[in-house]
Protein backbone atom coordinates (compact mmCIF):
# COMPACT_ATOMS: atom_id res chain seq x y z
CA UNK A 1 0.00 0.00 0.00
CA UNK A 2 1.14 3.40 -0.91
CA UNK A 3 2.18 6.28 2.31
CA UNK A 4 -1.29 8.15 0.48
CA UNK A 5 -3.41 4.95 0.85
CA UNK A 6 -2.04 3.90 4.37
CA UNK A 7 -3.05 7.42 5.49
CA UNK A 8 -6.53 7.18 3.85
CA UNK A 9 -7.02 3.86 5.58
CA UNK A 10 -6.14 5.19 8.94
CA UNK A 11 -8.51 8.13 8.21
CA UNK A 12 -11.17 5.98 7.41
CA UNK A 13 -10.86 3.29 9.86
CA UNK A 14 -9.81 5.25 13.10
CA UNK A 15 -11.39 8.88 12.76
CA UNK A 16 -13.82 8.98 10.13
CA UNK A 17 -17.17 6.89 9.24
CA UNK A 18 -15.59 4.08 9.37
CA UNK A 19 -14.89 4.18 13.49
CA UNK A 20 -16.17 3.96 16.87
CA UNK A 21 -19.45 3.54 16.69
CA UNK A 22 -19.40 2.43 12.73
CA UNK A 23 -18.14 -0.74 13.29
CA UNK A 24 -20.88 -2.71 11.58
CA UNK A 25 -19.37 -0.99 8.37
CA UNK A 26 -15.77 -2.21 8.62
CA UNK A 27 -16.81 -5.70 9.18
CA UNK A 28 -20.42 -6.47 6.30
CA UNK A 29 -22.18 -9.78 7.91
CA UNK A 30 -21.04 -8.68 11.52
CA UNK A 31 -20.22 -11.94 14.08
CA UNK A 32 -23.21 -13.77 12.39
CA UNK A 33 -20.81 -14.18 9.17
CA UNK A 34 -17.54 -15.03 11.81
CA UNK A 35 -19.65 -17.59 13.30
CA UNK A 36 -20.48 -18.95 9.87
CA UNK A 37 -16.71 -18.79 8.81
CA UNK A 38 -15.52 -20.34 11.45
CA UNK A 39 -18.02 -23.26 11.55
CA UNK A 40 -17.69 -23.47 7.66
CA UNK A 41 -13.86 -23.96 7.76
CA UNK A 42 -14.26 -26.98 10.86
CA UNK A 43 -12.29 -25.10 13.35
CA UNK A 44 -12.96 -26.62 17.25
CA UNK A 45 -13.79 -25.10 19.87
CA UNK A 46 -10.18 -25.53 21.17
CA UNK A 47 -8.16 -24.01 18.09
CA UNK A 48 -5.57 -21.77 18.02
CA UNK A 49 -7.11 -19.02 16.10
CA UNK A 50 -5.22 -15.59 15.01
CA UNK A 51 -7.46 -12.25 14.10
CA UNK A 52 -5.54 -9.86 11.42
CA UNK A 53 -6.33 -6.80 12.27
CA UNK A 54 -8.58 -7.19 14.78
CA UNK A 55 -9.30 -3.37 15.15
CA UNK A 56 -11.47 -2.94 18.39
CA UNK A 57 -11.43 -6.63 19.53
CA UNK A 58 -15.44 -7.71 18.34
CA UNK A 59 -14.40 -11.00 16.90
CA UNK A 60 -11.44 -11.98 19.65
CA UNK A 61 -14.51 -10.99 22.16
CA UNK A 62 -16.58 -13.47 20.16
CA UNK A 63 -13.69 -16.50 19.85
CA UNK A 64 -12.59 -15.92 23.55
CA UNK A 65 -16.85 -16.74 24.07
CA UNK A 66 -16.45 -20.07 21.95
CA UNK A 67 -13.91 -21.22 24.33
CA UNK A 68 -11.11 -20.53 21.33
CA UNK A 69 -7.51 -19.72 21.75
CA UNK A 70 -7.59 -16.32 20.17
CA UNK A 71 -5.20 -13.84 19.39
CA UNK A 72 -5.66 -10.37 18.10
CA UNK A 73 -2.79 -8.21 15.87
CA UNK A 74 -3.70 -4.50 14.96
CA UNK A 75 -0.88 -1.95 14.10
CA UNK A 76 -2.79 0.48 15.41
CA UNK A 77 -4.17 1.18 19.44
CA UNK A 78 -7.70 0.51 18.62
CA UNK A 79 -8.06 -2.28 20.96
CA UNK A 80 -9.90 -1.88 24.16
CA UNK A 81 -7.69 -2.03 27.10
CA UNK A 82 -9.79 -3.90 29.57
CA UNK A 83 -12.36 -5.82 27.19
CA UNK A 84 -9.57 -8.09 25.83
CA UNK A 85 -6.95 -10.38 27.98
CA UNK A 86 -3.38 -8.99 27.30
CA UNK A 87 -2.46 -12.16 26.12
CA UNK A 88 -4.92 -12.24 23.20
CA UNK A 89 -3.65 -8.67 21.90
CA UNK A 90 -0.35 -7.62 20.11
CA UNK A 91 0.56 -4.61 18.44
CA UNK A 92 2.19 -5.65 15.16
CA UNK A 93 2.59 -6.02 11.67
CA UNK A 94 0.61 -8.64 9.51
CA UNK A 95 3.86 -8.46 7.52
CA UNK A 96 6.02 -9.92 10.37
CA UNK A 97 3.81 -11.83 12.40
CA UNK A 98 5.31 -12.33 15.93
CA UNK A 99 4.38 -16.37 16.28
CA UNK A 100 6.20 -19.44 15.74
CA UNK A 101 5.62 -21.48 12.38
CA UNK A 102 3.36 -23.46 12.57
CA UNK A 103 1.67 -22.60 15.65
CA UNK A 104 -2.10 -21.66 14.59
CA UNK A 105 -4.49 -23.83 13.77
CA UNK A 106 -6.89 -20.56 12.11
CA UNK A 107 -6.28 -17.16 10.54
CA UNK A 108 -8.59 -14.94 10.27
CA UNK A 109 -8.60 -11.72 8.33
CA UNK A 110 -11.93 -9.74 7.82
CA UNK A 111 -11.68 -6.84 5.91
CA UNK A 112 -8.19 -6.54 6.67
CA UNK A 113 -6.09 -7.93 3.62
CA UNK A 114 -7.35 -5.37 1.15
CA UNK A 115 -6.11 -1.95 3.39
CA UNK A 116 -2.47 -4.14 4.09
CA UNK A 117 0.88 -2.69 2.48
CA UNK A 118 2.14 -5.47 0.78
CA UNK A 119 -1.00 -8.66 1.11
CA UNK A 120 1.42 -11.35 -0.82
CA UNK A 121 3.54 -11.00 1.99
CA UNK A 122 0.74 -11.33 4.44
CA UNK A 123 -0.37 -14.09 2.82
CA UNK A 124 3.01 -15.59 3.12
CA UNK A 125 3.08 -14.68 6.66
CA UNK A 126 -0.53 -16.64 7.19
CA UNK A 127 1.34 -19.52 6.03
CA UNK A 128 4.15 -19.98 7.87
CA UNK A 129 2.33 -19.63 11.10
CA UNK A 130 -0.53 -21.80 10.38
CA UNK A 131 0.14 -25.55 10.37
CA UNK A 132 -0.33 -28.26 7.84
CA UNK A 133 -4.26 -28.33 7.25
CA UNK A 134 -5.14 -25.00 8.97
CA UNK A 135 -7.60 -22.96 7.58
CA UNK A 136 -7.71 -19.24 6.39
CA UNK A 137 -10.65 -17.38 6.41
CA UNK A 138 -10.82 -13.71 4.35
CA UNK A 139 -14.33 -11.38 4.08
CA UNK A 140 -13.08 -8.46 1.99
CA UNK A 141 -14.37 -6.20 -0.97
CA UNK A 142 -13.87 -7.72 -4.07
CA UNK A 143 -14.29 -6.78 -7.37
CA UNK A 144 -17.32 -8.12 -9.42
CA UNK A 145 -16.57 -6.70 -12.33
CA UNK A 146 -12.73 -7.60 -12.29
CA UNK A 147 -12.17 -5.75 -15.75
CA UNK A 148 -12.48 -2.31 -14.45
CA UNK A 149 -10.88 -3.05 -11.09
CA UNK A 150 -8.01 -0.21 -12.37
CA UNK A 151 -10.57 2.29 -11.73
CA UNK A 152 -10.51 1.71 -7.86
CA UNK A 153 -6.68 0.84 -8.11
CA UNK A 154 -6.27 4.23 -9.45
CA UNK A 155 -7.58 5.98 -6.41
CA UNK A 156 -4.07 5.97 -4.90
CA UNK A 157 -5.57 8.34 -1.70
CA UNK A 158 -8.64 5.85 -1.05
CA UNK A 159 -8.54 3.17 1.55
CA UNK A 160 -10.67 1.22 -1.35
CA UNK A 161 -7.50 1.56 -3.46
CA UNK A 162 -6.45 -2.23 -2.55
CA UNK A 163 -10.09 -4.02 -3.27
CA UNK A 164 -8.86 -7.56 -4.16
CA UNK A 165 -9.88 -9.61 -7.07
CA UNK A 166 -10.63 -13.07 -6.84
CA UNK A 167 -8.78 -14.86 -9.60
CA UNK A 168 -5.83 -12.68 -8.58
CA UNK A 169 -6.28 -13.58 -5.09
CA UNK A 170 -6.35 -17.27 -5.86
CA UNK A 171 -3.68 -16.85 -7.94
CA UNK A 172 -1.63 -15.28 -4.27
CA UNK A 173 -3.09 -18.17 -2.29
CA UNK A 174 -1.34 -21.00 -4.47
CA UNK A 175 1.77 -19.53 -4.62
CA UNK A 176 1.90 -19.04 -0.86
CA UNK A 177 1.02 -22.95 -0.28
CA UNK A 178 -2.95 -22.59 -0.12
CA UNK A 179 -5.72 -24.47 -1.82
CA UNK A 180 -9.00 -22.74 -2.09
CA UNK A 181 -11.68 -24.82 -0.42
CA UNK A 182 -14.82 -22.22 -0.12
CA UNK A 183 -15.78 -19.04 -1.83
CA UNK A 184 -18.83 -17.23 -1.14
CA UNK A 185 -20.16 -14.32 -2.36
CA UNK A 186 -22.14 -12.04 0.66
CA UNK A 187 -22.27 -8.97 -1.08
CA UNK A 188 -25.61 -8.54 0.11
CA UNK A 189 -24.70 -8.11 3.40
CA UNK A 190 -22.38 -5.08 2.01
CA UNK A 191 -25.85 -3.84 0.50
CA UNK A 192 -27.42 -4.03 3.90
CA UNK A 193 -24.63 -1.86 5.33
CA UNK A 194 -24.73 0.78 3.06
CA UNK A 195 -28.34 0.96 3.04
CA UNK A 196 -27.71 1.49 6.62
CA UNK A 197 -25.50 4.18 6.20
CA UNK A 198 -27.90 5.73 3.71
CA UNK A 199 -30.82 5.87 6.34
CA UNK A 200 -28.21 7.22 9.11
CA UNK A 201 -26.49 9.91 7.08
CA UNK A 202 -28.97 10.74 4.07
CA UNK A 203 -26.60 10.01 1.97
CA UNK A 204 -23.71 7.42 0.50
CA UNK A 205 -21.87 10.17 -0.96
CA UNK A 206 -19.12 10.07 2.10
CA UNK A 207 -19.39 6.02 2.26
CA UNK A 208 -16.10 5.66 1.14
CA UNK A 209 -14.56 8.67 2.64
CA UNK A 210 -10.82 8.84 1.83
CA UNK A 211 -9.89 12.04 4.09
CA UNK A 212 -7.93 13.89 2.08
CA UNK A 213 -7.69 14.07 -1.66
CA UNK A 214 -10.00 12.84 -3.33
CA UNK A 215 -13.24 13.38 -4.13
CA UNK A 216 -16.23 11.37 -2.83
CA UNK A 217 -18.16 11.96 -6.14
CA UNK A 218 -14.83 9.96 -7.71
CA UNK A 219 -14.73 7.14 -5.57
CA UNK A 220 -18.52 6.48 -5.54
CA UNK A 221 -18.01 6.58 -9.40
CA UNK A 222 -15.60 4.08 -9.29
CA UNK A 223 -16.61 1.28 -6.75
CA UNK A 224 -19.90 1.18 -9.24
CA UNK A 225 -17.62 0.74 -12.30
CA UNK A 226 -16.17 -2.30 -10.17
CA UNK A 227 -19.63 -3.50 -9.00
CA UNK A 228 -18.11 -3.45 -5.61
CA UNK A 229 -18.87 -6.72 -3.64
CA UNK A 230 -18.27 -8.90 -0.29
CA UNK A 231 -17.14 -12.41 -0.09
CA UNK A 232 -15.82 -15.27 1.79
CA UNK A 233 -12.78 -17.23 1.15
CA UNK A 234 -11.84 -20.34 3.29
CA UNK A 235 -8.01 -21.68 2.17
CA UNK A 236 -6.38 -24.59 3.16
CA UNK A 237 -2.27 -24.52 3.93
CA UNK A 238 -1.30 -27.64 1.87
CA UNK A 239 2.25 -26.76 1.31
CA UNK A 240 4.99 -27.78 3.60
CA UNK A 241 7.10 -24.36 2.66
CA UNK A 242 6.28 -21.27 1.40
CA UNK A 243 6.86 -20.85 -2.29
CA UNK A 244 7.31 -17.12 -4.22
CA UNK A 245 6.45 -15.68 -1.58
CA UNK A 246 6.25 -11.78 -1.79
CA UNK A 247 7.00 -11.35 -5.27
Amino acid sequence: MTPAAECAMQCAYRSGKLAGGAGWLSHPGGLELTRHAIEKAGLSRAARVLDIGCGSGESIRFLLSRGMDAVGVDRGSTLEAGTIPASSRVAASAEQLPFADASMDGVLAECSLSVMRDSRKVLSECARVLRTGGRLIISDLYARNSPRIKAVRELRGACVSGMLVREELESWLLDAGFETVCFEDHSRALCEAAARFLFEHDSVDELWSSGEGMSDLEINAAMKQVRAGYFLLIATRVASCVAKSGK
